[in-house]
């Protein structure tokens, strides 16, 4: 008993020291991110500006409000591929070509971000969705806690 009550205030404890210092622990949900990450991984998320997020980075961002996501968790996982002035990258420039989205500019506009799945042939992303918000990243993936397999 005298454990569980241990265990319970070692977790609490974490916790608060992960909100003070603007961690987040969010879940995997999915096979967008494999071989990266995997459905039920966790990662924890460093509240990071979307004007600190680079190229490369894992960001944990909001989902579109389209209807191919609706009841989905609101959370999702990417990989930046563009930030604001970069070029759009040549995949997605072609995946919006024959899905007939339309783009004035070659490169990535202010206060957007381009993201990508680490396995495109299960990842929903920048090339099906088109450019995502920098206001709608929670924060870069600081640390990946795989589970046990």
């Amino acid at each position: 008993m005298l454990w569980g009550i241990a265990a319970a205030v070692a977790a609490t404890s974490l916790l608060l020291l992960a909100r003070a210092r603007g961690l987040v622990v969010v879940d995997v949900q999915g096979a967008s991110m494999e071989p990266t990450l995997y459905d039920g991984d966790r990662v924890l998320v460093r509240r990071t500006p979307p004007t600190a997020v680079r190229t490369g980075d894992l960001v944990v961002v909001a989902l579109p409000h389209t209807h191919e996501f609706a009841g989905a968790e609101p959370w999702v996982i990417k990989r930046v591929a563009a930030t604001p002035g970069e070029q759009i990258p040549p995949v997605i420039r072609r995946s919006w070509a024959e899905n007939d989205i339309a783009f004035a500019d070659a490169s990535v506009p202010q206060g957007k971000l381009l993201l990508l799945g680490d396995n495109p042939a299960r990842s929903g992303d920048s090339r099906h969705w088109g450019f995502t918000a920098g206001d709608s990243v929670l924060g870069v993936v600081a640390r990946p806690m795989r589970r046990a397999r």
